[in-house]
């Protein structure tokens, strides 16, 4: 006769593997969904490009990366190592008056991410005040202390103007009577489309003029004792106040 207990098998038994791979699937599928979202967010493949130095080595990576998107690359155009100025030689190969630093993102946008540039300012600072005004453009002058003057303009874009007391040589050239006039001129802005609203975004302007505006000072041999503000002004949004005002 045929012992039909040691033949089939028990139904509990026969279930106990399932139950056990039900919850570990819903382990590893939990995990899965987790590390998914984590990547999501984090999202490795894209990356975010900044030059560890840039405009004749004044800037940092870490002066730029306010004004960058999330990710995408930042590059200099045409970098030179020295600042161009009217006592030195016309060296294209080492000098410029003008830094150009350009943004491609890679959510399409592209554009002039930063444009600086630092010349003698001919014209004087309340005559490029009045032409900002001519051309209907809200202009706010800021407290530098007694060796600097600050003029913020909305264009369109945020930008800075930094006027820096300095007693420098110009050469007579063709033209014998023309005098240095008592300022160099910082100038950054940037294209409308990376005006930020944020404070720390607008206020990277005014940082960046000031650190510049320290190696500008070197290379313009002022003769006089250069005097600079710690820090930059607190900037206003002046591309608000011209929107609602």
């Amino acid at each position: 006769m045929v012992d039909v207990a040691h033949i089939v098998p028990n139904p509990s038994d026969a279930a106990r593997p399932r139950r056990r791979w039900v919850p570990w699937s819903v382990g590893v599928l939990g995990v899965s969904l987790i590390a998914g979202s984590v990547l999501w967010v984090w999202r490795p493949w894209q990356s975010l490009e900044i030059p560890p130095s840039a405009c004749w080595s004044a800037l940092s990576g870490s002066d730029l990366r306010p004004l960058a998107g999330t990710h995408g690359k930042v590059s200099e155009v045409a970098p030179r190592p020295r600042i161009q100025t009217p006592a030195s030689p016309e060296e294209n190969e080492i000098r410029s008056n003008a830094c150009h630093l350009s943004w491609h993102g890679e959510d399409g946008r592209q554009g002039r991410m930063l444009a600086v540039r630092v010349e003698p300012a001919w014209n004087g600072i309340e005559a490029d005040r009045a032409q900002d005004s001519a051309h209907d453009r809200r202009v706010t002058a800021l407290d530098g202390g007694p060796g600097a003057t600050w003029l913020a303009t909305a264009d369109g874009s945020h930008r800075v103007r930094l006027y820096v007391r300095c007693d420098f040589q110009v050469p007579a050239g063709n033209d014998p009577k023309r005098k240095a006039p008592p300022y160099f001129r910082v100038d950054v802005g940037s294209d409308a489309a990376f005006a930020s609203p944020s404070e720390q975004n607008r206020q990277a302007y005014g940082d960046i003029a000031l650190k510049i505006a320290r190696a500008a000072a070197a290379e313009y041999q002022c003769a006089n004792q250069v005097q600079l503000p710690a820090t930059a002004p607190a900037l206003p949004d002046l591309v608000q106040e011209k929107t609602h005002g």
